[in-house]
């Protein structure tokens, strides 16, 4: 009789673990993000700056970023999702996307993440959300100083809708 008591309790610790992480700032993993509107894809090739974001990737946008992107104007929540991969290229010279490298998220909040121009950032490791690699503010600024010329974009590598 004790196991209900037991999940009750782990439940309990589990939630309030997330309501600590909202309360922070950082951004969740983006659940069923691959169902969202793919904007466009991209191959970084070697050479690429930042040497960091070399691969294939897909850019997806929630419907706040889509509505975004067609007026130049973010709500709060606004979110875009890169999904990075390795790839190779064949001996036809065709490039084929491998393994995940990392799931990169941008959230529009002018109010919360003011010292990165509006948006936060947070990366997990291979796709997987128990491998958060940018989950801090320090950490966010250095996504954000790559982005920091594009003022006149709102800050996105990503413009408009095709």
């Amino acid at each position: 009789m004790q196991h209900p008591l037991i999940i009750s309790a782990a439940l309990s610790a589990a939630l309030c673990g997330t309501a600590i992480a909202a309360d922070s700032g950082a951004i969740a993993f983006p659940d069923g993000y691959r169902s969202w509107q793919h904007h466009h894809s991209t191959l970084n090739q070697t050479g690429h700056n930042p040497e960091g974001s070399v691969g294939m990737q897909h850019v997806y946008a929630d419907p706040l970023a889509v509505e975004g992107l067609k007026t130049g104007q973010y709500a709060t929540g606004a979110t875009f999702v890169v999904d990075r991969f390795n790839y190779e290229v064949d001996g036809n010279h065709s490039a084929s996307q491998t393994t995940r490298k990392v799931v990169a998220v941008m959230r529009y909040d002018a109010t919360r993440y003011a010292d990165t121009g509006g948006w936060g950032f947070a990366a997990f490791k291979g796709g997987d959300p128990a491998q958060q690699v940018i989950d801090t503010p320090e950490k966010a600024k250095a996504c954000f100083s790559c982005h920091a010329p594009l003022a006149a974009d709102h800050f996105l590598f990503t413009k408009g809708m095709p």
